[in-house]
């Protein structure tokens, strides 16, 4: 049962995962295709993760956690303190067979960018993330959706979102396989049982809809962990190289072939893209 926030701050759970509130903020929009092509500038940055470091680039400044990546994928407003508690101020609840990409699985204390069916039979995903430190930006292939919806995520959609699907980005040719990470660390819960709210920026106002949800901000705001050229095209990831035939894989790991996102509307494959 999710409980409102109180007056002296934070968001309290009576169990997990959080689910929609009439706590509300004032969003704009954005499309799907924008969204991954957010999440894959931070996979060619190698943003390393961290609770209480930002990154600046041309996409704008956030955390480099895991809601500070989705919240940058969704375009939000940078002032507001968002995190995996007050997510669903802009986002609301979805039934899990109408995930699209750009959607988040939501638990209390993580969350990922859904990227795409891995299957047909719509048990399967891939992902974006930011996992843990020692990690950067990851792109994860073949997760259980069970398991997520298990372990207390539940499917959200962002309210700003424009359309159901249309012309999407290629997603990474090759991505890191779920079951290879979940025998080195849990990836269900990979910051352990932590829900508290990471320490917001000092330019940042907060989540309460009161002078926040104007936008309006005080103090500078800092430096990044490490400054970025705004350059237009998407790099790929460290590891691949582009070639006529597509993305080839220059070095070892648990890695799998991915291409297209597949819609839960549509299970054709759509035209490759050069």
């Amino acid at each position: 049962m999710y409980t409102p926030p109180n007056e002296s701050g934070g968001y309290q759970y009576a169990d997990t995962p959080p689910g929609n509130t009439s706590t509300r903020y004032s969003h704009g929009t954005i499309s799907r295709a924008q969204m991954l092509l957010r999440a894959q500038r931070w996979l060619a940055e190698r943003v390393p993760y961290s609770q209480t470091s930002w990154w600046r680039d041309a996409n704008g400044i956030y955390r480099q956690d895991c809601s500070g990546y989705v919240s940058m994928a969704w375009g939000l407003e940078e002032d507001i303190d968002f995190w995996t508690g007050n997510l669903n101020t802009v986002s609301h609840v979805i039934p899990s067979d109408q995930l699209l990409p750009g959607d988040i699985l939501l638990s209390s204390s993580h969350t990922v960018l859904f990227a795409g069916w891995a299957d047909t039979a719509h048990t399967m995903f891939d992902y974006y993330q930011e996992s843990h430190s020692g990690t950067n930006a990851e792109f994860v292939v073949n997760a259980p959706i069970g398991a997520f919806l298990g372990a207390g995520f539940t499917p959200f959609r962002y309210d700003g979102v424009l359309g159901s699907g249309g012309q999407l980005p290629t997603n990474p040719a090759t991505g890191l396989d779920f079951t290879a990470l979940e025998a080195g660390s849990d990836q269900l819960a990979p910051n352990g049982i932590a829900t508290a709210e990471p320490p917001p920026a000092s330019w940042q106002a907060g989540y309460f809809p009161s002078d926040s949800a104007s936008g309006a901000s005080t103090g500078a705001k800092p430096q990044p962990t490490e400054a970025v050229a705004d350059a237009a095209p998407i790099q790929p990831p460290l590891g691949f190289m582009l070639a006529s035939s597509g993305a080839v894989f220059l070095v070892g790991g648990a890695v799998i072939a991915r291409g297209f996102p597949r819609l839960a509307s549509n299970s054709k494959r759509p035209r490759r893209r050069h």
